[in-house]
């Protein structure tokens, strides 16, 4: 699986860059996407270099509001926020 080959510190600063996401850092990593000014994603990445297993890796994706794929698209840097927030809009009126 594609989620093999990411680590725990590549994803949490690929989120806090791109994704603008703010990061407080106690036993795990918490941090919350803001749309429109309002916290809306809420984010939980471990600590460490390790590579991500695939089921802590898809569950980063679902608090995400996306799947595996296109959560591996955010990390290989190929998605930009825009779409990552056109994405939460289309999904927003959905089930969690």
């Amino acid at each position: 699986m594609k989620a093999a080959r990411f680590d725990s510190d590549r994803i949490l600063r690929c989120c806090a860059g791109k994704l603008r996401i703010d990061f407080r850092h106690g036993p795990e990593c918490n941090g919350w996407f803001t749309l429109d000014g309002m916290k809306t994603r809420r984010i939980t990445v471990p600590h460490g270099r390790k590579p991500v297993p695939p089921g802590t890796f898809a569950s980063m994706a679902r608090q995400l509001r996306l799947t595996p794929a296109e959560f591996a698209s955010v990390v290989d840097c190929t998605t930009t926020l825009e779409e990552y927030t056109a994405t939460l809009r289309r999904r927003r009126s959905g089930p969690e």
